[in-house]
């Protein structure tokens, strides 16, 4: 399967690469990442597995996530995309596609998760058979609901995730607020 490259004004979503993965594990590593997650901490293993996960997802299910490639200078931003994580959760769209979005924290606050999110919707809505997708968002994490809202997410309810709780939104597919 050929991973498909988009661009926006100021990115490039693309596949992951192994150059990728220091930035990857140090972005999930940042203090201001895991307070998102309600303090979360993905070790280098987790991260590890989660960066090859995203590859595979496009090898099994057609999507899944990109990286977030700044087009001026090529940095890496971040990931994008929607994937399948077979999360330890009680609810009833768990097999959905989920989307997610991470930026590196020192690049908040800037739109960059809305243009990333913006191309990804764009490509999924057109290519993605499925009637919606769905996210899980830690309820302290007020920027990510604010984005979320932007895409046509609306709120499914509160679950239980690794002990913690959690709030889900559910997207009708082609859905922008």
């Amino acid at each position: 399967m050929s991973i498909p490259v988009l661009e926006t004004q100021r990115l490039i979503l693309r596949a992951p690469r192994l150059a990728d993965f220091p930035d990857h594990a140090a972005m999930w590593a940042h203090p201001r990442t895991t307070r998102d997650f309600d303090g979360y901490v993905f070790e280098e293993e987790m991260c590890w597995l989660r960066f090859q996960r995203s590859l595979g997802q496009w090898h099994l299910f057609g999507f899944g996530p990109w990286s977030i490639e700044e087009k001026n200078g090529g940095r890496y931003l971040g990931i994008v995309g929607l994937f399948h994580a077979r999360r330890a959760i009680e609810i009833a769209y768990r097999d959905a596609p989920e989307a997610g979005w991470v930026i590196v924290p020192d690049r908040h606050g800037e739109g960059l998760a809305r243009e990333a999110l913006a191309a990804a919707f764009a490509w999924t809505d057109a290519n993605i058979d499925e009637p919606q997708s769905w996210c899980m968002i830690n309820p302290a994490n007020i920027a990510s609901k604010k984005i979320a809202s932007v895409f046509g997410f609306h709120r499914a309810g509160d679950a239980q995730y690794k002990g913690k709780r959690v709030e889900t939104y559910l997207r009708p597919r082609g859905m922008i607020a």
